[in-house]
């Protein structure tokens, strides 16, 4: 089943993960305690959260060659409202021109090994690590400023890089824009809740992790992302759906197909048949 995936603590949403692995409000400043990275980012909502009348609206974003970003006012009721040539075919193209791997899969490998703050200039080279005018503007020294602005100055902006360094910048500055877009829209409409997927999230953990911190941050975590558990394969159930017109089931509707399905139940002798015609006897 697709279950969204809560990118965040589920009971505050202004808490952020910070790099020592503790849970910091960014409201009251309180750290919390230390929680696994891969449980935090993995937390998941019942699917029935999306179909409930007070979830809308919410803004979905499906993220394949292109981004498309759709306005979700209830069940089939959606309009596009805006999208971007900057996804996953821009990711995938450019990496083949800047690395050796012959697949998708390999290159979201190649990116979890990189270090992207050789390739990005990063706030703190532009005023220092710890300068007092960090402080002022609210930023943290290792919030980037320019992708792949360190590059400008070196005499040889490929001495000391790595293939796996390009790969997790460029995925980063791409994911960066997606969220960006996602996030201004949301804000021009009015929704808090962002749902991202696409077959570019699928296995792409870094994606997932870098657009949930970046819409609670954008927001002050007024906003959340949401993923879906086999997000590569929406678009492609949606198209079926559609095509075959296949009726939109109601809740009452729904409940009464699973009422038909009750008087079945398992039988050691015979496989699936009417409690009515259940043996009592072994």
């Amino acid at each position: 089943k697709d279950i969204p995936k809560r990118s965040s603590v589920e009971s505050a949403d202004s808490d952020i993960y910070t790099k020592d692995g503790t849970i910091k409000n960014i409201r009251s400043n309180v750290v919390k305690t230390k929680v696994p990275r891969q449980n935090l980012w993995s937390r998941k909502v019942k699917r029935d959260v999306a179909t409930k009348s007070d979830a809308y609206p919410y803004m979905l974003v499906i993220i394949g060659t292109g981004v498309s970003v759709l306005r979700v006012d209830g069940p089939r009721k959606h309009e596009r409202i805006s999208g971007s040539t900057i996804g996953g075919g821009t990711y995938w193209g450019l990496c083949r021109l800047l690395t050796d791997v012959e697949d998708f899969e390999s290159v979201l490998g190649l990116a979890e090994r990189g270090d992207p703050s050789k390739v990005d200039m990063m706030v703190g080279d532009i005023y220092g690590e710890n300068s007092d005018a960090l402080e002022k503007l609210g930023l943290p020294a290792d919030i980037v400023a320019s992708s792949f602005g360190k590059l400008v100055a070196k005499r040889d902006p490929a001495a000391g890089l790595k293939q796996e360094d390009l790969a997790r910048a460029l995925l980063l500055m791409v994911t960066n824009n997606i969220g960006q877009v996602a996030y201004l829209n949301a804000q021009l409409h009015n929704t808090k809740r962002i749902y991202f997927a696409g077959n570019f999230l699928r296995h792409n953990v870094i994606s997932q992790q870098r657009l949930a911190y970046a819409i609670n941050y954008w927001s002050q975590g007024k906003m959340e992302a949401l993923f879906l558990e086999h997000e590569g394969y929406y678009g492609a159930l949606g198209a079926f759906l559609l095509n075959n017109e296949i009726k939109l089931e109601t809740g009452k509707e729904a409940r009464q197909r699973k009422m038909k399905l009750m008087p079945y139940t398992h039988n050691v002798k015979e496989n699936y048949v009417p409690i009515k015609k259940r043996s009592t006897s072994f």
